[in-house]
């Protein structure tokens, strides 16, 4: 067994394959290299927490209506995401200066 192709677990000290070695998270800054028994132990010992999403949710859409005098087009838009995501302008002919609401 060539000494480069492998590796030592760090929780059994066994000398494996380099493709048997697995990286299991000790804290959330590190890893450890153990072997592919000792992480299906690990994994069965402890339950990662799940994940919590830091997205928060769009509050309900509420519409305002507009209407271009200069094409007669009739539409509405987003009042929370309204200059914020997009700009205010007719989807039709993309022009902001005759909008009425």
């Amino acid at each position: 067994m060539d000494i480069r192709k492998t590796r030592t677990c760090e929780r059994c000290k066994v000398v494996v394959p380099l493709p048997q070695v697995r990286l299991f998270p000790k804290d959330i800054s590190t890893n450890i290299l153990v072997c592919e028994n000792c992480c299906e132990d690990l994994k069965r010992a402890t339950k990662a927490p799940a994940l919590q999403s830091k997205v928060k949710n769009l509050p309900q859409a509420e519409y305002k209506s507009f209407s271009c005098s200069r094409c007669d087009y009739d539409f509405r838009i987003d009042k929370a995401k309204a200059g914020i995501t997009h700009n205010i302008m007719c989807p039709y002919c993309g022009q902001s200066d005759r909008l009425r609401s």
